[in-house]
Protein backbone atom coordinates (compact mmCIF):
# COMPACT_ATOMS: atom_id res chain seq x y z
CA UNK A 1 0.00 0.00 0.00
CA UNK A 2 1.29 3.30 -1.20
CA UNK A 3 0.95 6.65 0.10
CA UNK A 4 -2.07 8.06 -1.49
CA UNK A 5 -3.82 4.43 -0.52
CA UNK A 6 -2.92 4.73 3.21
CA UNK A 7 -4.41 8.47 2.27
CA UNK A 8 -7.54 7.23 0.82
CA UNK A 9 -8.05 4.46 3.64
CA UNK A 10 -8.19 7.44 6.15
CA UNK A 11 -10.69 9.40 4.43
CA UNK A 12 -12.56 6.32 4.35
CA UNK A 13 -12.65 5.39 8.05
CA UNK A 14 -13.98 8.96 9.02
CA UNK A 15 -16.27 8.91 6.49
CA UNK A 16 -14.99 12.15 4.72
CA UNK A 17 -14.84 12.87 0.48
CA UNK A 18 -11.37 13.60 -1.35
CA UNK A 19 -13.00 17.30 -1.85
CA UNK A 20 -14.36 17.92 1.68
CA UNK A 21 -10.44 17.25 2.78
CA UNK A 22 -9.17 18.75 0.62
CA UNK A 23 -11.37 21.95 1.15
CA UNK A 24 -10.76 21.83 4.97
CA UNK A 25 -6.66 21.14 4.40
CA UNK A 26 -6.26 24.23 2.09
CA UNK A 27 -4.92 21.94 -0.31
CA UNK A 28 -5.49 21.84 -4.05
CA UNK A 29 -8.13 20.73 -5.72
CA UNK A 30 -7.69 17.10 -6.82
CA UNK A 31 -4.12 16.60 -4.50
CA UNK A 32 -5.16 13.19 -2.62
CA UNK A 33 -5.43 11.69 -6.41
CA UNK A 34 -2.21 12.79 -7.79
CA UNK A 35 -0.21 12.30 -4.02
CA UNK A 36 2.75 10.52 -4.69
CA UNK A 37 4.98 8.12 -2.32
CA UNK A 38 5.81 11.61 -0.53
CA UNK A 39 4.43 14.55 0.80
CA UNK A 40 6.26 18.14 1.22
CA UNK A 41 6.53 19.29 4.68
CA UNK A 42 4.43 22.22 4.25
CA UNK A 43 1.44 20.39 3.12
CA UNK A 44 1.85 17.50 5.63
CA UNK A 45 1.58 20.52 8.12
CA UNK A 46 -1.78 21.59 6.73
CA UNK A 47 -2.69 17.80 7.15
CA UNK A 48 -1.81 17.46 10.64
CA UNK A 49 -3.17 20.66 12.03
CA UNK A 50 -6.88 19.89 11.11
CA UNK A 51 -6.36 16.33 11.39
CA UNK A 52 -3.93 15.91 14.41
CA UNK A 53 -5.08 12.31 15.62
CA UNK A 54 -4.11 10.78 11.73
CA UNK A 55 -0.76 9.59 12.78
CA UNK A 56 1.59 10.70 9.85
CA UNK A 57 4.54 8.61 10.25
CA UNK A 58 1.76 5.60 9.24
CA UNK A 59 0.70 8.00 6.58
CA UNK A 60 4.19 8.15 5.05
CA UNK A 61 5.72 4.97 5.64
CA UNK A 62 3.04 2.33 6.87
CA UNK A 63 4.95 2.22 10.06
CA UNK A 64 2.58 2.16 13.13
CA UNK A 65 -1.38 2.41 13.73
CA UNK A 66 -3.13 4.95 11.16
CA UNK A 67 -4.72 6.94 13.97
CA UNK A 68 -2.93 8.75 17.60
CA UNK A 69 -4.92 7.97 20.75
CA UNK A 70 -5.48 11.47 21.34
CA UNK A 71 -7.71 12.04 24.42
CA UNK A 72 -10.83 13.73 22.69
CA UNK A 73 -13.13 16.55 24.91
CA UNK A 74 -16.62 15.70 25.01
CA UNK A 75 -15.96 11.94 24.51
CA UNK A 76 -19.36 10.92 26.25
CA UNK A 77 -21.03 12.13 22.71
CA UNK A 78 -18.66 11.69 20.43
CA UNK A 79 -17.14 8.51 18.86
CA UNK A 80 -14.85 7.38 16.09
CA UNK A 81 -16.45 6.03 13.33
CA UNK A 82 -15.58 2.75 11.02
CA UNK A 83 -17.38 3.38 7.77
CA UNK A 84 -21.46 4.28 8.02
CA UNK A 85 -23.51 1.64 6.49
CA UNK A 86 -25.03 2.39 2.95
CA UNK A 87 -28.55 1.78 4.28
CA UNK A 88 -28.26 4.51 7.07
CA UNK A 89 -30.49 7.22 7.51
CA UNK A 90 -27.88 9.41 9.29
CA UNK A 91 -24.26 10.76 8.61
CA UNK A 92 -21.64 10.52 11.06
CA UNK A 93 -20.92 14.46 11.21
CA UNK A 94 -17.65 15.83 12.62
CA UNK A 95 -17.16 17.77 15.21
CA UNK A 96 -14.57 20.50 14.61
CA UNK A 97 -12.90 22.18 17.18
CA UNK A 98 -14.75 25.84 17.13
CA UNK A 99 -17.46 27.73 18.64
CA UNK A 100 -20.15 30.36 17.24
CA UNK A 101 -21.12 33.04 19.72
CA UNK A 102 -24.16 34.20 19.69
CA UNK A 103 -23.65 37.93 20.84
CA UNK A 104 -23.13 40.44 18.21
CA UNK A 105 -20.47 42.37 20.18
CA UNK A 106 -18.61 39.00 22.00
CA UNK A 107 -15.81 36.98 21.37
CA UNK A 108 -15.75 33.46 20.72
CA UNK A 109 -14.41 30.97 23.06
CA UNK A 110 -12.13 29.11 21.16
CA UNK A 111 -9.73 31.33 19.56
CA UNK A 112 -6.19 31.19 18.36
CA UNK A 113 -6.42 27.39 18.32
CA UNK A 114 -6.57 24.64 15.49
CA UNK A 115 -10.05 23.57 13.96
CA UNK A 116 -9.38 19.87 14.07
CA UNK A 117 -11.82 17.15 14.32
CA UNK A 118 -12.54 16.33 18.25
CA UNK A 119 -14.91 13.26 16.93
CA UNK A 120 -18.00 12.52 15.20
CA UNK A 121 -21.61 13.15 15.73
CA UNK A 122 -24.62 10.94 13.61
CA UNK A 123 -27.26 12.96 12.69
CA UNK A 124 -30.25 12.09 10.69
CA UNK A 125 -30.75 13.13 6.93
CA UNK A 126 -27.17 14.73 6.85
CA UNK A 127 -24.83 15.44 3.92
CA UNK A 128 -21.33 14.82 3.36
CA UNK A 129 -20.08 18.65 3.29
CA UNK A 130 -21.83 18.92 6.75
CA UNK A 131 -20.15 20.14 9.50
CA UNK A 132 -21.05 20.70 13.55
CA UNK A 133 -19.88 22.60 15.68
CA UNK A 134 -20.32 24.29 19.81
CA UNK A 135 -22.71 27.29 20.49
CA UNK A 136 -21.21 30.11 22.95
CA UNK A 137 -22.84 32.73 24.68
CA UNK A 138 -26.44 33.27 25.65
CA UNK A 139 -28.18 36.22 23.26
CA UNK A 140 -29.38 33.27 21.33
CA UNK A 141 -31.50 31.34 24.57
CA UNK A 142 -33.86 29.08 24.50
CA UNK A 143 -33.23 28.23 21.22
CA UNK A 144 -29.84 27.56 21.02
CA UNK A 145 -28.13 27.30 25.01
CA UNK A 146 -24.51 27.87 25.35
CA UNK A 147 -22.58 24.35 25.17
CA UNK A 148 -25.29 23.18 22.28
CA UNK A 149 -23.86 21.34 19.02
CA UNK A 150 -25.14 23.17 15.97
CA UNK A 151 -25.15 20.55 12.29
CA UNK A 152 -24.30 23.58 10.06
CA UNK A 153 -24.49 23.66 6.49
CA UNK A 154 -22.53 25.99 3.93
CA UNK A 155 -23.92 28.50 1.86
CA UNK A 156 -22.05 29.19 -1.44
CA UNK A 157 -24.50 31.52 -2.88
CA UNK A 158 -25.57 33.90 0.29
CA UNK A 159 -24.59 37.17 -1.78
CA UNK A 160 -27.68 36.28 -3.83
CA UNK A 161 -29.86 34.58 -1.76
CA UNK A 162 -29.60 34.49 2.25
CA UNK A 163 -32.73 32.98 3.14
CA UNK A 164 -34.11 34.89 5.57
CA UNK A 165 -36.12 33.74 8.31
CA UNK A 166 -33.46 31.07 9.61
CA UNK A 167 -30.70 30.91 11.94
CA UNK A 168 -27.00 31.42 10.30
CA UNK A 169 -23.60 30.80 11.74
CA UNK A 170 -21.95 34.02 10.20
CA UNK A 171 -18.12 34.26 9.61
CA UNK A 172 -16.70 37.40 9.71
CA UNK A 173 -13.72 39.24 8.45
CA UNK A 174 -12.06 39.46 11.89
CA UNK A 175 -12.27 36.33 12.25
CA UNK A 176 -15.45 35.97 14.92
CA UNK A 177 -18.14 33.08 13.70
CA UNK A 178 -21.55 34.48 15.53
CA UNK A 179 -25.13 32.94 15.94
CA UNK A 180 -28.10 34.52 14.33
CA UNK A 181 -31.51 34.44 12.85
CA UNK A 182 -31.42 36.77 9.86
CA UNK A 183 -34.31 38.82 8.23
CA UNK A 184 -33.95 41.70 5.66
CA UNK A 185 -33.06 45.03 6.39
CA UNK A 186 -35.78 47.24 4.91
CA UNK A 187 -34.00 49.80 5.05
CA UNK A 188 -30.94 48.62 2.79
CA UNK A 189 -30.96 44.94 2.01
CA UNK A 190 -28.39 45.04 -0.49
CA UNK A 191 -25.72 46.34 1.66
CA UNK A 192 -26.90 45.12 5.15
CA UNK A 193 -29.30 42.07 6.98
CA UNK A 194 -30.81 42.60 10.24
CA UNK A 195 -29.42 40.08 13.08
CA UNK A 196 -32.09 38.76 15.17
CA UNK A 197 -31.22 38.06 19.37
CA UNK A 198 -33.88 34.85 20.64
CA UNK A 199 -32.76 36.31 23.94
CA UNK A 200 -35.41 38.94 24.78
CA UNK A 201 -32.69 41.04 26.96
CA UNK A 202 -30.10 41.47 23.50
CA UNK A 203 -31.02 43.94 21.31
CA UNK A 204 -31.54 43.26 17.37
CA UNK A 205 -28.92 45.27 14.95
CA UNK A 206 -28.06 45.48 11.53
CA UNK A 207 -24.91 43.85 9.75
CA UNK A 208 -22.86 44.66 6.79
CA UNK A 209 -22.40 42.50 4.04
CA UNK A 210 -19.18 43.40 3.41
CA UNK A 211 -17.83 42.15 7.06
CA UNK A 212 -19.17 38.79 6.01
CA UNK A 213 -16.72 35.99 4.54
CA UNK A 214 -19.24 33.25 4.46
CA UNK A 215 -22.45 31.69 6.12
CA UNK A 216 -23.71 28.73 7.32
CA UNK A 217 -27.33 27.17 7.86
CA UNK A 218 -27.94 25.84 11.32
CA UNK A 219 -29.97 22.85 9.91
CA UNK A 220 -30.60 21.01 13.38
CA UNK A 221 -28.98 21.53 17.22
CA UNK A 222 -28.21 19.53 19.98
CA UNK A 223 -29.30 21.13 23.06
CA UNK A 224 -27.56 20.31 26.04
CA UNK A 225 -29.70 20.56 28.99
CA UNK A 226 -27.46 19.80 31.77
CA UNK A 227 -28.77 16.58 32.77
Amino acid sequence: MNTRERLKLFLASINISEGSFEKATGLAKGFVSKVGDSIRTSSLEKIKSVYPSLNTSWLLTGDGDMLINNNFPKEDILTQPEQTSADATYKLIPVIHIDSVGGMHSNNEIEGEPQYIEGYVPFVNAKDEDRAIYQSGDSMIPTIPPGSLMLIREVANWREYFGYGNIFVIVLKDGRRITKEVARYEENPKEYIWCISHNEKVADEELPKNMIVSVWKVVKVLTDKGW
